[in-house]
């Protein structure tokens, strides 16, 4: 059974970077679709059934529920896989079709179906489609049946056997795109997934089961540790020295000292993003900031303050070394030092005005991602800065005037408002708040701000969010809540970590107040990041776990939420649970990931989102989790002598913990790949598409199954190679998460 997971597995992961060279088609003519890995699968079904049969499972109900429902899905989607239909149908409005598009080739059905009207909706003043949706009537003259329905992302059409999903549209939005699925092992597919997740819950309290045995060996012993003092929390704060004339430097210390206020104020204004995300500026100035130098607040002065003096005085902060440079190779390129890890925005052109990396950058751009260097990579991002820098200058980034009586809510710049819209108290306010920032006069600027936010109030308030909405952004923004928790969590974990290898040393028991004390502390903290998520979920309008920073953070979340109610019978476990929330805390705010709340998109408007993401990533907190303890079992193999013969007694205790950690954690990636299953047929109309981010999923599945059956290989099995493993295993779960996003295509 081992070997035949090792096939699907390396297989399947040779797949993946057979499409990411060659393509999909590729891929699946080689691996996917071919006889020998269909061949693989099979085998491996049957072998299920033969354990199953020859161990008497059946005698232990849910592991048995669990083990065959994999023989039903596969089943199901051999079905689905042979015998049904999966295509496209394309029709303009007007027009009616009954014709399919399978593999090239033009399938008829029984029926057809006719677009009376396609819709786009936008987010305001974006591109970027909101949702989309056809009115369509179903013509069905064989039964005898018209009928009209409403076709949109997420809510499908069933008639005749048929569903159909929306899928795209026409570039000139009169013609509609629909994935057309006949798919006739869907019911014993959705039986399987029922039995699956049934038996995996069911299994975690049958006290026959594997898990529970775990759990009472735990239960009998004790692995010591003792009270931490509370954790000191710190904010972020960023102080630079620059070179500059006097007058630069008279102006700097002037802004600086007198501009807080009035730029505070006008951060609190609210600004349409390029995504159509309302919010307030005091947003979008940070996340600005943060991109051009790395850093939340610059010289003194806040995101406000320094967006504020760019868009007023671009001549003084042009040369301001403001905008970050990884390598030095690309500072040599600048005429900078080497060590000098933010320059100015004149370094970039020549004493002609010639930007001086054209050619570098347009070399870097034609490079394939996956062959990109470092210096690529940084010229590349660089570049991005330069023109973030540019249009910060313009103010062409800060559209904080709607335009009346536009069709689409959209909001403009100081530019296109000073030539587009007739409000002359407007643009005088306008023309005071630039001027009065110019010469650092601020006695009567609030009322400018104030007459610009009533602007946006009568024109654009129909789609501003309410004001406790946007207060709580700029105090969440302020707070720097998951920073301070990323400080909190690894010295809390090191902290819990230290004293418990000195008490394991002296061999005693913690006491219960100690104990008490301890999971309080760590219960608080939880609670801290639970409130942190919260706040983001109700100030983005939708569950925050839509893009790479809000899955690392919620995989931290998963982290501590393991630690406080799963594994706080030790000290040790949970210190690991703390110190891998903190890495992949600390992982979330590096430079490749970004912190953004964005609009989402149609296809992820669905509950089936929430839950599949949230399952599936909470499963690698409790990975890596495993990881670390993992590691400490190694830290004690090392630290064993006759002398303490009890450090055996901790590490198989630690590898019981261990075992239960990667048990909950191959339950939850398991129930959360096969809800994704669940919503990619429910939303567009297929369970498994192969593509590189669910397949090292099913990777991750198959490493953490061999994981947790090796131990049925006695003659090979201990907790050094248990402990060795649960560490190996939790590279898939990288590949999975980093891998495919920064080489893969998926």
């Amino acid at each position: 059974m081992i070997v035949l997971l090792l096939i699907l597995g390396i297989g399947a992961a040779i797949g993946t970077f057979i499409e990411n060279d060659f393509g999909s088609a590729v891929a699946k003519d080689l691996i996917y679709n071919s006889f020998w890995y269909s061949a693989a699968l099979l085998l491996t079904t049957i072998n299920i059934i033969f354990v199953s049969y020859k161990t008497k499972m059946y005698r232990v109900k849910a592991r048995f529920l669990f083990h065959i429902s994999f023989a039903i899905i596969l089943l199901g989607a051999a079905m689905t896989h042979f015998f049904g239909t999966d295509g496209l149908m394309h029709i303009r409005e007007g027009e009616s079709s009954n014709i399919v598009v399978v593999n090239n080739e033009r399938v008829e059905i029984p029926f057809s179906i006719k677009l009376i009207d396609f819709r786009l909706k936008r987010y305001p003043g974006s591109k970027s489609p909101s949702e989309f949706s056809s009115d369509v009537i179903v013509i069905d003259k064989k039964n005898d049946e018209e009928y009209k329905a409403y076709i949109f992302m997420n809510n499908t059409l069933t008639h005749g056997g048929y569903k159909f999903f929306q899928t795209s549209y026409d570039p000139d939005e009169k013609g509609t795109q629909l994935s057309v699925n006949k798919d006739p092992g869907i019911e014993l597919t959705y039986i399987g997934y029922f039995l699956l997740f049934l038996g995996l819950i069911v299994n975690l309290f049958d006290k026959k089961s594997r898990f529970q045995y775990l759990v009472r060996q735990v239960n009998k012993s004790s692995i010591t540790s003792i009270l931490i003092p509370i954790i000191l929390l710190a904010t972020p704060s960023i102080s630079n020295a620059q070179e500059s004339s006097e007058y630069s430097d008279t102006y700097m210390t002037e802004f600086r000292e007198q501009s807080l206020e009035v730029a505070t104020a006008f951060g609190a204004l609210v600004i349409q993003s390029p995504n159509g995300r309302m919010k307030p500026i005091d947003t979008q100035n940070r996340e600005v900031l943060n991109k051009l130098t790395g850093k939340s607040s610059w010289m003194g002065m806040t995101a406000n303050q320094v967006i504020l003096g760019m868009v007023t005085r671009p001549n003084i902060w042009k040369r301001i070394n403001l905008i970050k440079v990884k390598t030095s190779k690309l500072r040599q390129k600048l005429g900078v030092d080497k060590d000098q890890k933010h320059v100015k925005f004149s370094d970039f052109f020549d004493s002609e005005g010639n930007y001086k990396l054209t050619t570098e950058v347009e070399r870097a751009y034609q490079l394939v991602p996956s062959r990109r260097g470092t210096y690529e990579r940084d010229l590349i991002k660089v570049d991005e800065r330069l023109n973030i820098t540019f249009m910060s200058f313009r103010g062409v980034l800060l559209t904080i005037f709607p335009l009346p009586n536009s069709e689409n809510n959209q909001w403009v710049d100081f530019k296109t408002m000073f030539a587009e819209v007739d409000n002359q108290e407007l643009k005088n306010a306008t023309n005071r708040l630039l001027e009065d920032s110019y010469n650092r006069t601020f006695n009567h600027t609030i009322e400018s701000i104030n007459i610009i936010k009533g602007f946006q109030a009568k024109y654009g308030g129909s789609i501003i969010p309410d004001q406790n909405r946007l207060n709580t952004e700029i105090w969440f923004n302020k707070t720097y809540l998951f920073i301070k928790l990323f400080i909190s969590y690894l010295i809390w974990g090191i902290a819990l970590l230290i004293f418990s290898f000195v008490t394991m040393f002296k061999n005693k028991a913690i006491s219960n107040k100690s104990r008490i004390a301890i999971v309080s502390i760590s219960a608080v903290l939880l609670s801290i990041h639970t409130s942190g998520i919260a706040l983001r979920w109700y100030i983005g309008g939708f569950a925050p776990i839509t893009n790479t920073y809000e899955t690392m953070i919620f995989i931290a979340f998963a982290s501590v939420f393991a630690g406080v109610f799963f594994l706080r019978k030790s000290i040790m476990a949970m210190s690991a649970s703390f110190m891998m929330a903190g890495i992949f805390i600390f992982a979330a705010y590096l430079g490749e990931v970004d912190p953004e709340i964005t609009s989402l998109v149609p296809v992820l408007k669905s509950y089936w989102l929430s839950i599949h993401v949230s399952v599936i990533t909470a499963s690698y907190g409790f990975f890596g989790v495993g990881a670390i303890l993992g590691f400490i079992s190694l830290i004690l193999f090392l630290l064993r002598s006759e002398k303490r013969q009890h450090i055996d007694l901790h590490i198989k205790n630690i590898s019981y913990i261990n075992e239960i950690t990667l048990s909950l954690g191959l339950v939850l990636l398991v129930i959360g790949n096969f809800l994704g299953g669940i919503w990619a047929n429910e939303s567009w109309g297929r369970y498994w598409g192969w593509d590189p981010k669910e397949t090292w999923a099913y990777i991750s599945i198959i490493v953490y199954a061999i994981v947790i059956h090796i131990r049925l290989i006695k003659k090979i099995y201990s907790y050094y190679l248990f402990a060795i493993l649960s560490i190996v295993a939790f590279f898939s779960i990288l590949m999975t998460y980093f891998g495919v996003n920064y080489y893969l295509t998926g």
